[in-house]
């Protein structure tokens, strides 16, 4: 089995990459409808890791949905510098932007003999193997994402999971402008702040570049997958993702 690797150029709204993980979650759900005496005659799709950088935009976690007051929404757009979005994922309020990777890795979690906890350990060691390709010592703790020190978080992680389906995925920052996060409390951990590639002293490198390492060390990882495969957005949408079922595929996500 191959990853599917697909790199969305330049920046990208996060409405759109948004879309896009909507499309490859199709063919997982169709199989996850079909009864189970029947599906094991199905093949799960492959997994697929979508990568992009945005313009600044804010996210807020699923449990923060319809909670953000207008003044506060209002301050994280910043007279109309930032975007901001509700999201189905785990976790709380946090940024994405440009020098940031965020990389959704969409997939059926039994097709890798994953559990829930085995999944999100997956990610985080990924992004720990690939800063360790630049020289940086990431590691985890108690909180949720990967960090270089006590204080200082270069990673975020907040899946989201349907039927046994894994979308959402991580925030890398490699060249990220560091500002964007002072306007929030990252993640809503008081005291703690974000660090980058560039702030732990590796400058130069490209969202793109760092995407093709995280992909490698994800398909390292991953149980029956021999190798990565970039693919193009319009492989992905004739692949039998079907633009019409997107509105049914959303409404079924809103029922997590």
């Amino acid at each position: 089995m191959h990853l599917h690797y697909l790199h969305l150029p330049n920046l990208t709204p996060y409405l759109r990459a948004s879309t896009v993980q909507s499309q490859l979650l199709i063919p997982h759900l169709q199989r996850k409808a079909i009864p189970h005496p029947l599906r094991r005659a199905h093949k799960p799709p492959p997994p697929t890791l979508l990568t992009f950088q945005t313009p600044p935009t804010y996210t807020c976690g699923r449990r923060e949905i319809g909670t953000l007051s207008p003044s506060q929404i209002s301050h994280l757009e910043c007279s109309g510098a930032a975007e901001f979005h509700e999201a189905f994922r785990g976790g709380q309020t946090t940024f994405h932007g440009p020098g940031q990777l965020t990389a959704y890795l969409i997939l059926s979690l039994d097709a890798h003999g994953l559990s829930v906890r085995s999944y999100v350990r997956l990610l985080e060691s990924a992004i720990i193997d690939t800063c360790a390709v630049y020289g940086i010592g990431g590691f985890t703790t108690e909180n949720p994402g990967v960090w270089t020190s006590a204080g200082d978080k270069i990673a975020s992680v907040g899946v989201h999971l349907r039927r046994g389906i894994a979308s959402h995925g991580i925030g890398l920052n490699v060249s990220t402008d560091l500002g964007w996060f002072e306007r929030i409390v990252a993640c809503g951990l008081v005291g703690k702040r974000a660090t980058s590639f560039e702030r732990e002293g590796v400058k130069g490198k490209g969202v793109e570049e760092v995407g093709r390492v995280f992909a490698e060390r994800v398909r390292a990882r991953l149980k029956y997958v021999d190798e990565v495969e970039a693919v193009s957005e319009a492989y992905i949408l004739g692949t039998g993702a079907s633009l019409e079922r997107k509105d049914e595929m959303k409404d079924e996500m809103k029922d997590d």
